[in-house]
């Protein structure tokens, strides 16, 4: 199919350069008690029993939720029958269990259920009630269940894909499920019809409203066989994982600071695949064609950026012939089974950054076919919100109850090491959009006389902002919109992504994005782009190019990482109507604002080059903002110079504010950079990439940490932790495959927790070990479909994150691994400081603001 995209992106250049060149994560590529499992969480055998204690029979009294993943005979309470499938139908006409129909209980939420029968066949609403396949299945195949006589008033769920209100996600958050609301016999009624289950006079199950007919009720009775198995992915781990404090009280896991759990939908539907479905796997990770059109033809974006041309087979579940893959960059690579094995594996906390691309997601709605996509990236991270607690409302359905899951959202601090100390995984809500609140920077003039420092976002021959800094109440206020997000229980905020904003200036890391941030800034004019660049539809004329100065040479100030910051002139040269020139510096003249280089053309020396927006006046109001109601700092994508600018502020509070990193530099973070953060309490956490470099970025920040520390005794210095940020669903490859296995190749399965490197670490004395085997599917008839494996493919999905780590046991030492199981703890550490230095800046009455703190960027 390479001749179909190849054609696909000469006829739509103009969609698909900006598309390519905007679309980018801001990511570098990837170079004791414990809980129970649900029924589904191994490979599926061939035959499903129920679960729980040897010999349960679930027979009496239960909750409405504790028919999950199991098997029963339906009978009802009317007519004393057994529910049978005849004709594409069901009827209660059996006497016996045995002689009923063995249905299987998938929950699609919270007291929502899958009625799978023996012919893998859904009961569907309707009347009469019906059979229909899996495959063509709707919300009319989910039934509410309701214990018979139940009086508590359920709170609404949030819904997929949909904002919540803060009133909502409160009173969700807040519900606590009566204790012994036990039922003998339950009332069904569908979803999507909201009408209720019942018999008629021949027997035959049917749906009728609550004016029509009352409700008939129903016993489940237990079956040890007969139902069929319903599809469903694997962790493919044996064994539970641990919970529960060490001696001193610490929470042992690893901290994944920064992931994208939820951007399905993102990038007007650039992206595929569901992190979970409420119809089941077959939904969530089913053929991508809808999407990415027959063979991948229309995946542009995941074309480019994973470096395939040919397209890709679409097909999904069970096979996955082309995804997920580590640069199958637009799949969903998250599903919560292949979380799931993250979570056995230690994983304790997960940050998810809600995400999306404006004017990516403005072009690839048109090529969806539906220009009413609505593509405000507020209103997107709002919807992903919705969805996230749905997620926990699945898992915890899974598990069998409200609060039974290892997936719980936290707000605080204290609530997150609750739910770690329990075993589970503390799941926080960060956001990562680049006209982050709406504050949209537009340049309306190559003239304009006042620097960065100045702007007052007035418009005219200056830059015009999207927000406010008043405080009135309108949406477009930047304290409304901090509210909006607070209350959906956003944490954790990056401010400035890959563009320029009203706030202040992005850290450059990748040339070709100056591009989209001519056309987030203000549009790009019609032939403004020469060379190999098409014409783009003419917008406006007001959009620009970054404008830079010379970075600080490494020699001058050393940087972490090796992440230098900024990018080079020569490459910044290229994506533009100067990468024609024969020698573009020798005509190379500063145009640019206040006498730099670059605004309105893509003129700039040779040298590195950084970015000469620095923190505005709004922007300041708006990091005291984030102090007083306490968000997380993540000052990741900021600006190089304007990251000092937010360590001088945040250090002049009555308590130092923490700041952290959670994915890597990103515009470069100096030496000198690092200690403040570390001294302030702050975390420094980056992109895993491979085992190796993970290592060597550890040791590299212990060495900080140690010169922060030097002058303080062992014993009265802060916990050293080291987690990352995987990035994992934000068009960030992952980690690759290894490049010498020869030595030590990853066997399966592997044991975490014991052997090599653990045994060193007396807080895993206690901790029994899991068996991770080699992570695969198996299709419901039990035949194993896909495998895959880490020294070959890399990390294809997230639950790969235990192969790493083995990794790590294979080619590290057992200081590493305390390191990185230490690394919830120093978060959860940070947090908390967090909390205490905002409450500090409450009671002064408002964030300090120290002298001269707003400034401009040198001048050639």
């Amino acid at each position: 199919m390479r001749e179909g995209i190849m054609n696909v992106t000469r006829n739509n250049a103009a969609v698909l350069i900006l598309a390519m060149l905007i679309g980018l994560s801001a990511c570098r590529n990837g170079g004791g008690n414990s809980n129970g499992n649900p029924p589904t969480s191994g490979n599926p055998p061939p035959t499903v029993t129920p679960p729980g204690e040897p010999g349960a029979e679930l027979d009496g009294p239960r909750t409405r939720y504790a028919m999950a993943n199991r098997c029963f005979a339906m009978q009802s309470v009317s007519n004393d029958k057994f529910v049978v499938a005849a004709d594409g139908g069901y009827s209660a006409t059996a006497d016996a269990a045995a002689d009923g129909e063995a249905f299987f209980l998938k929950p699609a939420a919270l007291g929502d259920y899958l009625i799978y029968d023996s012919s893998a066949t859904l009961m569907n609403g309707g009347a009469p009630v019906a059979t229909q396949s899996l495959s063509g299945a709707s919300d009319a195949a989910i039934w509410a269940v309701l214990g018979a006589g139940d009086a508590t008033s359920y709170p609404e769920r949030p819904g997929l894909h949909e904002e919540p209100t803060a009133e909502l996600v409160a009173a969700y958050r807040g519900f606590v499920e009566p204790q012994n609301n036990l039922f003998s016999a339950f009332t069904l009624s569908n979803r999507a019809s909201a009408q209720q289950l019942l018999v008629d006079e021949a027997g035959v199950l049917t749906t009728a409203s609550e004016a029509e007919g009352t409700a008939d009720q129903f016993r489940f009775v237990p079956l040890q066989e007969g139902c069929a198995v319903f599809p469903e992915a694997q962790s493919n781990v044996e064994g539970e994982t641990f919970s529960g404090t060490t001696e001193d009280g610490r929470v042992l896991g690893m901290a994944d600071v920064h992931v994208h759990i939820s951007a399905t939908e993102f990038l007007g539907r650039a992206q595929w695949g569901w992190p979970f479905h409420p119809l089941g796997v077959t939904h969530a990770l089913g053929d991508c064609n809808e999407y990415h059109g027959e063979e991948g033809s229309q995946d542009a974006v995941g074309a480019f950026l994973g470096g395939d041309q040919d397209g890709h087979n679409t097909t999904g579940w069970p096979t996955f012939p082309d995804w997920p893959g580590r640069d199958a960059l637009t799949h969903e690579a998250i599903y919560w089974k292949w979380l799931e094995r993250s979570w056995k594996a230690g994983l304790r906390i997960v940050v998810n950054d809600l995400v999306d691309n404006e004017t990516l997601c403005e072009l690839q709605r048109n090529a969806a076919g539906d220009p009413s996509l609505d593509c405000n990236p507020m209103n997107s991270a709002a919807r992903q919100a919705g969805t996230m607690y749905l997620m926990q409302d699945y898992i915890d359905a899974q598990y069998g109850g409200r609060g039974a899951g290892w997936f719980q959202i936290v707000h605080t601090a204290d609530e997150a090491r609750a739910v770690i100390e329990q075993g589970k995984m503390a799941v926080i809500l960060g956001i990562e959009i680049s006209n982050f609140l709406n504050c949209q920077v537009t340049y309306n003039s190559p003239n304009r006389s006042l620097e960065p420092f100045e702007e007052d976002g007035s418009g005219g021959f200056e830059a015009s902002y999207g927000c406010s800094m008043e405080e009135t109440g309108a949406d477009n206020e930047i304290k409304t919109q901090l509210e909006r997000l607070w209350g959906l229980g956003v944490r954790q905020v990056i401010s400035i992504h890959e563009f320029d904003n009203a706030f202040g200036g992005n850290g450059i890391f990748l040339a070709f994005l100056n591009l989209g941030n001519k056309e987030n800034s203000g549009g790009i004019p019609g032939g403004a782009l020469a060379g190999p660049f098409p014409t783009v539809p003419e917008e406006s004329a007001s959009g620009e190019f970054w404008t830079t100065y010379d970075c600080p040479l490494e020699e001058d100030q050393p940087y972490l990482w090796g992440d230098q910051g900024g990018e080079s002139g020569a490459l910044l040269r290229s994506f533009g109507q100067n990468n024609n020139a024969s020698d573009p510096s020798a005509n190379c003249f500063p145009m640019g604002q206040g006498g730099r280089y670059g605004g309105p053309t893509n003129c700039y020396p040779n040298g590195q080059q950084c970015n000469a927006r620095w923190m505005t006046p709004i922007g300041l109001y708006l990091y005291k903002k984030l102090m007083e109601m306490g968000f997380i700092f993540d000052f990741d994508h900021m600006e190089l110079a304007m990251k000092d600018q937010a360590l001088d502020l945040t250090e002049a509070q009555p308590i130092a504010y923490p700041i952290v990193s959670t994915h890597g530099t990103f515009g470069g973070t100096s030496i000198a950079q690092a200690q403040r953060v570390l001294r302030n309490g702050g975390v420094l956490y980056p992109s895993i990439g491979r085992s190796t470099s993970f290592m060597a970025d550890m040791d590299e920040t212990l060495g900080v940490y140690n010169e922060v520390w030097a002058d303080t005794p062992a014993e009265e210095r802060p916990l050293f932790g080291f987690g990352f940020g995987t990035d994992t669903n934000g068009l960030s490859g992952q980690s690759p495959p290894r490049s010498n296995t020869s030595d030590k190749p990853v066997v399966y399965p592997f044991s975490l927790f014991t052997g090599d490197g653990f045994s060193d670490l007396p807080d895993f004395d206690a901790i029994t070990g899991l068996a991770f085997d080699q992570p695969a599917v198996t299709d419901a008839a039990g035949v194993q479909q896909r495998t895959w494996h880490v020294d070959s493919d890399g990390n294809a999905h997230h639950g790969m994150l235990s192969d790493t780590v083995h990794e790590i046991q294979l080619e590290g030492t057992a200081e590493h691994l305390r390191h990185l199981y230490n690394s919830a703890e120093v978060y959860l550490r940070m947090w908390k400081r967090t909390e205490e230095a905002s409450a500090a800046i409450q009671d002064a009455g408002g964030a300090a603001e120290p002298a001269d703190i707003l400034r401009a960027a040198p001048t050639p």
